[in-house]
């Protein structure tokens, strides 16, 4: 039987988990018109959602850019991919029209090259593309998809939006100007990194601020969440019990991402049934398939983060900063446990949820248990 989870990449259809109101609340401003910064960590589903709303708004005739920020190595591939988004957008003159590519392209102050895979044009720029150019390129495409606004919703999704100052140092103000010249265009910016978002966008000095309507993306619901696992199940052909289901949630939960690894894993081990006797098998699974991973993550971190990260897999805290963790950790004050916790936050090895700190992949977290 296919099994019927997926982790790893962007899930759509009926891998889609929950986020309904989510869903609907995202369209309804893309429709209007209205600036939006989604801002959630990684694995919640944001890209799922973000692919989900603009699908959904294809289908409804509307015109949608969607890039990849973090994809893009240089500025150069960024306007690029912008500028052939642009040619593919329903309702302009030259959609689908290889001899229309010459029309497309004076639209565009700076001309790409261009290649043809079959009657679809692919542009692309020299990576010695300044970055004044580049921001004429991005203007021109702002101008496209605030042309075809006039008669139909139209917005431009930048997915991973913390990474743009990698691209250009000015590239933040640019798409405020931008915002800011064409009001009837959705500018969706999403990140996952939220220190840097806000920075960007949230903080009274970010060169984004005030310009869009912040949306947070929070954990599912326990039950939706173990809703979907036994529809999922069901689906399958392996039904999964409601104890089996709770017991799944808590051990990979509440991570979408995380909780979808490991129905992975269970079902593959399930026989006719899932029971909770297959999610613990399973469990023991998914920590053996990345069990070189999870070791070399934990090689090359410094004496007092592994300590730091140990005893959080063995007992999360909600006072690590207080003179017994440090003791125990045998570290030697809480400036030095701060600065472990630092970093391995930094790093995404260790979150908080409802002021405890915990290790944030609980795969990793079992490794330590059983290992350490």
């Amino acid at each position: 039987m296919a099994n019927p989870y997926h982790y790893g990449t962007p899930v759509s259809g009926d891998q889609f988990a929950g986020r309904e109101t989510e869903t609907a609340a995202l369209l309804a401003r893309m429709r209007d018109g209205i600036n939006v910064v989604v801002i959630s960590p990684r694995r919640y589903g944001k890209t799922s959602l973000l692919t989900r709303a603009a699908a959904q708004m294809l289908d409804e005739g509307a015109a949608v850019i969607e890039v990849n920020v973090l994809r893009c190595r240089d500025v150069a591939t960024f306007a690029a991919q912008l500028a052939t988004h642009a040619y593919r957008l329903k309702g302009g003159r030259w959609h689908r029209m290889r001899q229309a590519v010459p029309e497309f392209l004076r639209r565009l102050r700076v001309s790409p090259s261009v290649t043809f895979d079959g009657d679809q044009p692919k542009f692309s720029f020299s990576p010695a593309l300044t970055v004044e150019d580049a921001e004429t390129v991005i203007a021109d495409v702002y101008a496209v998809l605030d042309e075809l606004s006039d008669r139909k919703p139209a917005a431009l999704i930048l997915d991973e939006f913390q990474a743009i100052t990698d691209l250009g140092a000015h590239l933040p103000s640019l798409f405020k100007a931008l915002a800011d010249a064409h009001p009837h265009m959705s500018l969706v910016l999403a990140g996952s990194k939220k220190h840097l978002m806000e920075r960007l966008v949230i903080a009274a000095d970010a060169p984004l601020f005030g310009m869009a309507e912040r949306f947070g993306l929070d954990v599912l619901p326990d039950d939706v969440m173990t809703a979907y696992l036994r529809s999922r199940a069901d689906d399958g052909g392996k039904p999964m019990s409601q104890v089996a289901a709770d017991r799944l949630l808590e051990l990979a939960g509440p991570v979408p991402n995380n909780v979808q690894q490991l129905a992975y894993e269970v079902f593959n081990v399930a026989e006719r049934r899932i029971t909770v006797d297959d999610v613990e098998r399973g469990l023991l699974m998914a920590v053996e398939h990345e069990a070189t991973l999870h070791a070399d993550r934990f090689e090359s971190l410094a004496a007092g983060q592994r300590r730091v990260l140990s005893e959080l897999a063995r007992m999360p805290a909600t006072e690590p900063y207080a003179a017994s963790f440090a003791r125990e950790v045998s570290l030697a004050t809480a400036g030095s446990v701060r600065t472990a916790l630092e970093a391995l936050t930094a790093d995404e090895l260790v979150t908080v949820r409802g002021g405890v700190y915990r290790v944030a992949n609980p795969f990793f977290a079992a490794w330590l248990r059983e290992s350490l």
